[in-house]
């Protein structure tokens, strides 16, 4: 229903030619216990499913008109979804509208979802509207006329629709090939997105995918009902944000509402139940193959198959995720052991994301750093947890230390020579049995002039007996305290900022790392009881190699749900991550977050 104060929202459904409005019944259905006015159209001529109807332009257009003058009149601003050839005729009514000079379209139109929309018709599809029609006779008359107005769509060049369209498929579509949808890339001057729906044929609305499908554009439509600008000091401190917004206007909402942006502009975000914002930072794994045995890492405790995650499902991510700004290459394998991963980097720097890697720098060779540092990655993370070879061969097997500084050195000058300006970073997670070498940490970094270097303790219950946090006890701390306070008056000295894992979230953390620096050792070993830091499971979502969606880092085994076939309603504020937030609040968190350094 209409919010007070906000402009009361019409829905219109147009179905296709050959098609009918139980075509869209579910969807209107859903819709219909959101909006007041849900007008799922019958065309003329459409109330006989056993007879083909005529396709007379003028008549179908003029109904559809009829529709939108009335929703207009009723002061309302209009949804406007097109199913097959029904999106076909949604878009010929826009264009008569603007070529008559456009008729308060700016104003009236929100959001045009084309499903399962024909961009051009060719002779493959002669074959295809056989099978489709089983049964049924198709004239040859009708067809030309349907086939001209779909071309003639095409032939215009790109079409200024006033309004953001989102285009919406079955990967496994019989009439309308799911490759035929990239046509629609280039046919639109504004804002567009597009997603593919996994195993949905062209009844998009029922069968599989069908809850799927319906949830993408029920919570496209929301967004756009709830449309607002990006806060100008937000884009004024995170760089690429209004280019990113500016491709899917709807995005800001997220960003603006997010854990991350509302602390980029000063305010206060306030924990609940039920996350505001759908994810704005995306964790991808790419592969759970690595050539290192990291003793404290979960893939090597839980011993996983080394596996790649493949294009598609990658880019299927991206799209399941319209709001993750913010893509991180990471997770429990090496992403540059993934022969595809500067295409992954590029599909999503294309794709307006402000992308991250984390790697271990072991095959950080000269032909990667070239391709990575002119790939538009945005920045990267070296993992170090020991830089002597004695340590971190026992602390992390298969390191070769002398390889490793060397690439990374070859990578800063890389990017001098090419005179790109990626942030650089090292990630450490020190342990009870590391912690004297931090020092060595700090001017290792320092040597390789990297930006800043972000410490942690270490995580997962499993790991806590060789933590700081358990290797300080009262008779230790005082020396403890001791080497810490040390080696960070020796990063001062080396004027490297230390920073604490707390601040891994932010989206302008070069605008704020003051307010995480880490300043007393203490803060390494320090628990937290209740929840005071961690606000992971309100902005962002790990995609594992596998397509499955886990609640957080720490808990790679909480299981969500999958990216490609799990409606995004079910998992984000589905449930069990609902209970997650619930229980991350009460006064029995649990055991990961306790844990946690980060909590």
């Amino acid at each position: 229903m209409t919010r007070i104060g906000e402009p009361p929202i019409g829905v219109i459904l147009v179905h296709g030619w050959l098609g009918a409005p139980a075509d869209l019944a579910p969807l209107a259905a859903r819709l219909a216990r959101q909006y007041d006015v849900v007008e799922n159209l019958q065309l003329p001529g459409h109330g006989d499913n056993t007879i083909q109807p005529a396709f007379i332009e003028a008549e179908l257009l003029a109904a559809i008109a009829t529709a939108i003058d009335k929703q207009r009149d009723q002061g309302r601003r209009l949804v406007l979804i097109g199913h097959s050839t029904g999106g076909s005729l949604l878009l010929a009514e826009i264009a008569r509208r603007l070529s008559d000079g456009g008729a308060g379209l700016n104003r009236l139109l929100l959001l045009v979802v084309l499903c399962a929309t024909p961009p051009r018709v060719d002779l493959g599809y002669a074959h295809r509207w056989g099978s489709h029609t089983a049964n049924r006779t198709l004239d040859l008359d009708a067809v030309g006329g349907l086939v001209s107005l779909v071309n003639r769509l095409a032939r215009r060049g790109p079409l200024g629709v006033p309004a953001p369209v989102l285009i919406a498929h079955g990967d496994a579509d019989e009439l309308v090939p799911v490759a035929d949808a990239a046509w629609w890339r280039n046919r639109f001057i504004g804002a567009q997105r597009r997603i593919r729906i996994a195993g949905a044929k062209h009844p998009l609305f029922s069968g599989d995918g069908a809850e799927q499908a319906i949830d993408v554009i029920a919570r496209a439509i929301d967004d756009a009902r709830r449309r607002e600008p990006a806060a100008d000091a937000l884009t004024a401190l995170a760089p690429g944000l209004a280019s990113f917004t500016a491709r899917w206007p709807d995005s800001a909402r997220h960003i603006v509402a997010s854990p991350a942006g509302m602390r980029a502009v000063g305010r206060t975000f306030n924990t609940a139940e039920v996350a505001e914002c759908e994810p704005t930072l995306a964790n991808i794994e790419i592969t759970t193959r690595c050539t290192l045995g990291c003793v404290a890492c979960a893939r090597t405790q839980l011993k996983l198959q080394s596996r790649f995650m493949n294009r598609e499902d990658f880019q299927r991510a991206l799209e399941a995720l319209p709001h993750a700004w913010r893509v991180n290459l990471v997770g429990l394998g090496e992403p540059l052991l993934h022969p595809d991963v500067v295409e992954f980097i590029q599909l999503a720097v294309t794709a307006g994301r402000r992308v991250g890697l984390v790697t271990n720098a072991m095959q950080l060779d000269a032909a990667t750093a070239r391709a990575l540092c002119a790939s538009g990655l945005s920045h990267i993370t070296f993992s170090l947890d020991a830089v002597d070879q004695a340590t971190a061969k026992r602390v992390r097997p298969g390191s070769d230390m002398a390889a490793i500084s060397a690439n990374i050195r070859g990578f800063i000058e890389e990017m001098n020579r090419q005179g790109v300006k990626l942030g650089t970073a090292v990630f450490t997670a020190l342990s009870g049995e590391t912690i004297d070498r931090f020092e060595s940490i700090i001017d290792f970094a320092a040597d390789h002039h990297i930006d800043a270097l972000m410490v942690t303790d270490l995580n997962f219950p499993s790991n806590q007996t060789r933590s700081v946090h358990h290797a300080y006890t009262p008779a230790s701390a005082r020396g403890f305290s001791s080497l810490l306070r040390k080696a960070l008056k020796r990063a001062v000295a080396r004027r490297l900022p230390v920073l604490s894992v707390r601040g891994l979230e932010e989206f302008a953390l070069d605008q704020c790392y003051l307010d995480y620096l880490l300043l007393r050792g203490e803060q390494l070993a320090h628990r937290s009881e209740r929840h005071r830091h961690c606000l992971s499971p309100w902005q962002t979502i790990p995609v594992n190699v596998d397509g499955k969606l886990t609640i957080c880092d720490c808990q790679p085994g909480a299981v969500l749900g999958n990216i490609r076939s799990t409606p995004v309603s079910r998992w984000w504020n589905g449930p069990l991550m609902i209970e997650q937030r619930r229980c991350m609040l009460s006064d029995n968190p649990p055991e990961a977050c306790r844990v946690c350094p980060r909590f």
